[in-house]
């Protein structure tokens, strides 16, 4: 069986490897404006993973450090193919977006005052608004089902919005209420079973 596991995972990965390799051009604008290319690839054409599992993956990667595209490519990664999965999709991400930019750089010193150039990034910056609210939409169509996680998102705006405030202590202030509304879950789950099991007792 182990003989067939390997070559499988090897594939897996050299297919992991393709798909971000392809994926990692398009990472304008940061992590956040590609998520939808990458929920595209996995869930929809490739269909290794459903729309719930990108949606904890996505959640996952946010609250990690560093970039999210690469977090999520390495989540994926090692979901899909193991640790050979997550370094060949880390490898296939980064490895477009390191050539581009290391050519932009070579280049940057005669095209930063190019009309050209200034153009195509008047046009690049809205594209990429719309690609990061596309992609909080399709993940808020996965999360905000219920009052409470529509309470958060509103309450965490706000926040950003009024106060210099930092997105991990967003992040801790999301932990901690999700921590504590399962501990009252669990709490009332408990007493409903307490009280049904006086009730049969009583009864005999």
């Amino acid at each position: 069986m182990s003989s067939t596991v390997i070559p499988n995972q090897i594939q897996l990965s050299l297919k992991l490897f393709t798909s971000f390799l392809k994926i990692g051009p398009t990472t304008f604008g940061g992590g956040y404006a590609i998520l939808h290319v990458i929920d595209k690839e996995f869930t929809e054409h490739r269909k290794w993973l459903s729309s719930q599992e990108m949606t904890e993956i996505t959640a996952l990667s946010g609250a990690a450090p560093g970039g999210i595209g690469v977090n999520v490519a390495a989540l994926i990664g090692y979901r899909i193919a193991g640790i050979p999965g997550l370094l060949c999709s880390i490898f296939g991400i980064s490895m477009p977006t390191t050539l581009i930019m290391l050519m932009l750089c070579a280049t940057a010193s005669g095209l930063s005052d190019n009309p050209l150039i200034q153009a195509a990034l008047m046009g690049i910056k809205p594209t990429i608004v719309a690609l990061i609210a596309y992609a909080a939409v399709r993940m808020g169509k996965q999360t905000l089902k219920h009052p409470l996680p529509w309470s958060i998102t509103v309450t965490c705006i706000l926040l950003l919005l009024c106060f210099p405030i930092h997105p991990l202590l967003i992040l801790g202030i999301g932990t901690m209420i999700g921590l504590v509304v399962e501990a009252a879950s669990n709490s009332s789950k408990h007493n409903i079973r307490d009280q049904q099991e006086q009730g049969k007792h009583h009864m005999m």
